[in-house]
Formats: structure tokens, sequence, C-alpha cells
């Protein structure tokens, strides 16, 4: 029998593992899948995670055996998982009493499970975001899921959400980027638009040479608008980086 300390090094080690599979992937897919895997070796027990997708928990990866797909299974809002996903705080329901009044995801009932909200902070907001849920079982034998292995759970389940939590920012940050692009490249095209009608009455004026003092500031202005020109070209550049 493996003394506390030995449990130790070995949660340890798992954890680490699950660590470098994260970081070996930037692919959220990936890295839920390949964290499931190593969880169902590890405790010998089944693993899977529903993502929220609107207002839907939606099953999406699994590992270990079931009787049916669970590719796009909708959790059922009366189940324990719902309820422990609403409230934020993991829950490890050792006693079949205490999933007594809740209804059921799967075909067969499992009551005996460990359920594990995670989501990330969001930087600007400090807001706790939840995007998923990760429930682990043992099927219908029904053994407990220990203590340790409970907390060991919910480091995996904050390591996950860590990883997805910054690949959803990414990629908000990266529709924003896009978005300010847009709006700046249409900017810039409306202004030099702008300019070309105030160049050509420019010219228009300099061709009537009324004034001489009109003229002249005519022509100030002319510069001005061809220079103006030569910075909104230069922006330009930059904005698609052919710049120097």
């Amino acid at each position: 029998m493996k003394s506390g300390e030995e449990h130790l090094t070995g949660y340890c080690e798992d954890i680490l593992e699950i660590a470098r599979l994260i970081s070996a992937s930037a692919n959220p897919g990936e890295v839920i899948t390949n964290s499931l895997d190593h969880l169902a070796e590890r405790l010998g027990k089944r693993a899977r995670c529903a993502m929220l997708e609107g207002d839907e928990l939606v099953l999406r990866y699994w590992s270990g055996e079931y009787e049916h797909p669970l590719e796009g299974t909708p959790i059922s809002r009366e189940s324990v998982v719902w309820s422990v996903f609403r409230g934020g705080i993991p829950a490890n329901l050792t006693d079949e009493r205490q999933s007594n009044g809740y209804g059921h995801t799967l075909k067969r009932a499992v009551k005996v499970k460990a359920v594990i909200p995670f989501g990330y902070v969001d930087p600007v907001t400090r807001e706790t975001k939840k995007i998923g849920v990760l429930v682990v079982d043992s099927g219908q034998d029904g053994v407990p899921i220990s203590v340790q292995d409970f907390e060991y759970l919910k480091v995996v389940g904050h390591l996950v959400g860590s990883v997805l939590g910054k690949a959803e920012l990414l990629d908000q940050f990266t529709d924003s980027c896009l978005r300010q692009k847009k709006i700046i490249g249409e900017t810039a095209h409306n202004f030099r638009n702008r300019m070309v009608v105030i160049g050509g009455l420019c010219r228009r004026i300099l061709r009537l040479n009324v004034d001489k003092n009109l003229a002249k500031d005519v022509s100030l202005l002319f510069d001005e608008v061809q220079a103006l020109e030569r910075h909104v070209k230069s922006f330009e550049e930059y904005m698609r980086g052919t710049g120097g």
C-alpha cells in the first residue's frame, strides 16, 4: 500500500503531466481530449466534459465506455450537473442520496460522481466566466471518488479552464483587432475620398486665377492636401504591413 507521501508525489507528477499536455497543444479540443484520456487512465474511471453553448451545456468530449454516443447531448437542466455548474462550486457525490430529486442525462443514471465546473477570470472586468463542466464517475460500479482524487480533479479542472479561457480571450482579441483594422481602413478610405474632392476644387480655383491672394491661399491649401494624402498612404501601407 502506498504511503501518503507517495500518493502526493503521484498527484504532483500527474498534474505536471496534464500541464505538459495543455502546453503542448494550442487546440482547445485536443487539450480536453488529452486531459480526459489521462484522467480515465489515471483514475480508472469515465470522464466527460460539457461545454456551455448559448444557454445549454452540451456534451462534446468524453473518455471511457458509454452505452450510446454522447456527442451533442445536452445536459438535463434538472440534473445535479447543471445545479453544480450554476453554483460554481465543485461537488463530490459519494452517497447516492445526494442525487435524490435530480434528473439525469445518461440513459442509465449514475448518482455517484464528481462534478467540477471550470472557467476563467476576465482580466479586464475581473468577472468569472463559466465555460464548461467536468464529470467523472465509475459507471454502474458506483465506486466513490476519494478525497485525494477529488482534490486532484479540481486542479485539473482549473488548468483546463485556464487554457480554454486564454484561447477564448485570444479569439476575442483577434476579432477585436480585425474589427478595428476594418474600421480604420474604412476611415482612411473615406478621408482620402474627401481629400480628393478638396484637391479637385483647389485645382479648379487655381485654373480660374481670378484673385492672386486667393490663388496663393488655395495653393497653400493644395500643398496641405497633398501632404495629408502622403500621410494617409503611409498609414495604409503600415496597416497592410508593407511600410518601411
